[in-house]
């Protein structure tokens, strides 16, 4: 298996040197040659995709309270953002470097040779940038966006953004189709080369593809036009296990190519659990209760850390920690229930997505469960939407039972007891028939169940309901936000600064986002029309 982290800039070099008989040509960079095998250049581009969302979800994850700095009133905990700084443009990068052009190259090896999955997976991997993209920053390049001849772009619509996700997907699986037919397999050898998603299943990646359309249209679902039924169809033609799920292997041999969230990279030490997500985990939200009840929730222990008096406590945001006074308490953040050090050796097991060689998650079956039991109860379909809520509940607890790792959790892994799952099913946070289903109860259970790995679409589900108290139940609003903000809330991201705030300023101020409270904006696809 090679390294999880690539140097483009080497597999460029390399072919120049090796395969690329005329790179002396004086009309050709010998460090940027015309053609590169597509098998080269897939790796590097699916470990951009797991960098992108898990380095804005860093900051990402503090704006939906999944997690907060123990300082009181940092700048994201105020839901702010950090001037003349890259902070939360990762994605950015990764939908204009890390995929960019290496897509159209991949495509110039792929089309002569009719390796039509390539040229598939090239179109699916666009569309779940643009779709990531667009959810994060709403405005975007589209038109305009891989025209080399360019110096500065024209910003394009929010609806276009979407809909490019959309036409995307629509040629990614007309090309994989394609390439089924044109061999008669769902299993490519040639594919799984350079593919360390679905390892060369054309079947997965099909069914990955309508997960990002399903995405696309269920963020849509406070638009007058919003159809259920499309949610669903995309959905049915998708995941059908945690088997199914999008991600992406890490070798965790060391930090370069380790897990983001695992020890050895020690990126979670600055972030410790909300409040929020304490009370939702031991069931002060869910029943009202203003005593917690650990033993309710099984995924408590592998999600969270609990303090040296086996308390579990989390941080409220811009207010600070309210273990300040005694800290020491406090284990630290993910990583031991008992242990008072920090591990750091490379492989450590841990808990949850925790492992150095855990996998970097793109999507889940249990998300696009609790996608379809939003869409279902919007329609009225009560029954649907209960039976989907339950698979989505079903989903995460098997998810975090059995986290995706290499190693299938041999070692010091603790998984969920059958019958604890069995009691949360039949507990009271969990409802017990559709006659008393609320939206709050799908939009919590989902939040739960995206944790770590999904900060970003919990973000889209506080944006979508407007950080509404009555859907996220227990949610507090920061005592302090960023002076910028006027009084709002953050509602988008702006684009990376070193590329646009340097060398594209007259095409943000187009639409505002030059202006010091451009972060608060409410984004299109929240919007009803």
């Amino acid at each position: 298996m090679k390294k999880f982290k690539y140097s483009l800039l080497v597999v460029l070099i390399a072919c120049a040197v090796s395969s690329c008989k005329k790179y002396i040509d004086v009309n050709n960079n010998p460090n940027a040659p015309v053609i590169v095998d597509a098998s080269t250049l897939l790796p590097p581009m699916q470990a951009g995709m797991a960098r992108g969302v898990w380095y804005d979800s860093r900051y990402i994850g503090q704006y939906a309270q999944v997690w907060g700095s123990a300082t009181a009133n940092n700048i994201y905990d105020q839901e702010g953002y950090a001037p003349a700084s890259d902070a939360v443009g990762e994605m950015w990068r990764t939908v204009y470097f890390s995929l960019g052009q290496n897509v159209t190259l991949m495509w110039k090896d792929a089309i002569p040779k009719q390796k039509w999955d390539y040229v598939a997976v090239g179109y699916a991997l666009r569309a779940w940038g643009w779709q990531n993209g667009g959810d994060l920053y709403d405005h975007m390049i589209v038109k305009e966006a891989f025209d080399p001849s360019r110096l500065t772009f024209d910003y394009d619509s929010p609806q276009d953004v979407y809909a490019e996700a959309v036409k995307d997907c629509k040629l990614a699986l007309n090309y994989m189709n394609l390439a089924i037919k044109t061999d008669a397999s769902t299993q490519s050898a040639s594919l799984a080369k350079g593919d360390y998603i679905y390892y060369g299943d054309r079947a997965k990646w099909i069914k990955f593809i309508y997960a990002i359309l399903a995405q696309n249209a269920i963020h849509l679902s406070n638009k007058t036009t919003f159809n259920a039924d499309v949610v669903t169809k995309y959905i049915d033609s998708s995941f059908v296990s945690n088997a199914d799920n999008a991600s992406v292997k890490c070798n965790g041999s060391n930090s370069t190519d380790a897990n983001f969230w695992g020890a050895a990279r020690g990126n979670l030490g600055a972030y410790k659990q909300s409040d929020y997500m304490v009370r939702l985990l031991d069931g002060r939200i869910f029943t009202g209760s203003t005593t917690p009840d650990t033993s309710l929730d099984p995924r408590i222990k592998q999600l969270i850390s609990i303090s040296k008096d086996k308390v579990y406590r989390g941080v409220i945001g811009s207010n600070g920690d309210p273990n300040s006074a005694d800290a020491k308490t406090l284990i630290p953040f993910l990583f031991a229930d008992s242990a008072s050090t920090y591990p750091t050796t490379a492989g450590t097991k841990q808990r949850y997505i925790y492992n150095d060689d855990a996998r970097g998650v793109f999507m889940t079956y249990f998300e696009l469960q609790f996608f379809k039991a939003e869409a279902l109860f919007k329609k009225g379909d009560i029954a649907g939407a209960y039976a989907a809520y339950i698979n989505g509940i079903k989903g995460s607890l098997d998810f975090v039972s059995n986290p995706p790792q290499v190693d299938n959790l041999t070692g010091t892994q603790n998984r969920i007891k059958a019958t604890s799952i069995t009691k949360y099913l039949a507990g009271p946070c969990v409802k017990q028939s559709a006659a008393t289903l609320t939206l709050s109860d799908i939009m919590q259970q989902k939040f739960i169940s995206l944790f770590v790995w999904g900060n970003l679409e919990a973000w889209v589900d506080m944006r979508k309901y407007n950080y509404d108290t009555n859907i996220f139940q227990g949610y507090s609003k920061p005592a302090s936000l960023y002076p910028d903000n006027a009084g709002k809330q953050v509602y988008v991201v702006r684009p990376r600064y070193n590329s646009e705030y340097i060398w594209n300023i007259p095409a943000l101020k187009a639409f505002g986002a030059t202006e010091p409270d451009y972060h608060t904006t409410k984004p299109w696809f929240i919007l009803p029309n």
